[in-house]
């Protein structure tokens, strides 16, 4: 559906706010294990060319930055 939605934004300004922790990545044990699968990566970068895109975190910036 990734193309529909580029479709039906055309001419207008959509930001996405996704979270981190168990939408990003997998619901974990041990938070410094929670990482992002390469395929999530390359959702999120095709996500991120097309939209002004951001990740929520509970984390501090440089910890999310990192993962991300």
């Amino acid at each position: 559906m990734f193309d529909q939605i580029i479709e039906a934004s055309k001419e207008q300004k959509i930001v996405v706010f996704i979270d981190y922790d168990g939408t990003l990545s997998p619901t974990v044990d041990d938070p410094d294990c929670a990482f992002m699968s390469l395929d999530m990566r390359k959702t999120v970068k095709k996500l991120a060319w097309c939209f002004l895109t951001t990740m929520v975190s509970g984390r501090c910036r440089d910890k999310a930055y990192n993962f991300a």
